[in-house]
């Protein structure tokens, strides 16, 4: 995990990839997150995997435009691909994380194929304040 100290959102988005981790309880794995001058992330790997694809794994990723995605790993060089964005607000409650993740492993196909385009990276908007809830 990098973060930039001068970045405001480093401490509460740790905070927030921590706290849906928490509540996605034994299906998270590994957690990390980076914030720097380009763009703030987070990638959470889980248990789960698809009824479809079974043997690839599965994780949820996060990144101040788009929010949530769910992604799998496509080859061994640990690339992915986003298959579906929750969508509906970039700091989604930890629960409806959850609820996606679940739905997915269950074959139900939630969210959209779109990226949804929340904001755009370093907007100055109100994520900030949003994120600090968390720290």
């Amino acid at each position: 995990m990098y973060t930039d100290p001068t970045n405001r959102i480093a401490a509460g988005l740790g905070n927030y990839v921590e706290t849906v981790a928490r509540c996605l309880g034994e299906e998270a794995l590994t957690t990390d997150y980076e914030a720097n001058e380009d763009l703030a992330i987070a990638i959470i790997m889980v248990a789960s995997r698809l009824p479809t694809i079974t043997d690839r794994p599965l994780l949820l990723s996060w990144d101040e435009v788009n929010g949530w995605a769910l992604r799998i790993q496509i080859n061994d060089n640990g690339e992915t691909i986003a298959l579906s964005y929750l969508g509906g607000d970039v700091l989604p409650e930890a629960g409806d994380v959850r609820q996606f993740l679940e739905d997915a492993a269950l074959g139900n196909h939630p969210g959209s194929i779109s990226p949804p385009g929340f904001r755009h990276p370093n907007d100055q908007d109100n994520l900030e304040r949003r994120l600090s809830h968390f720290g």
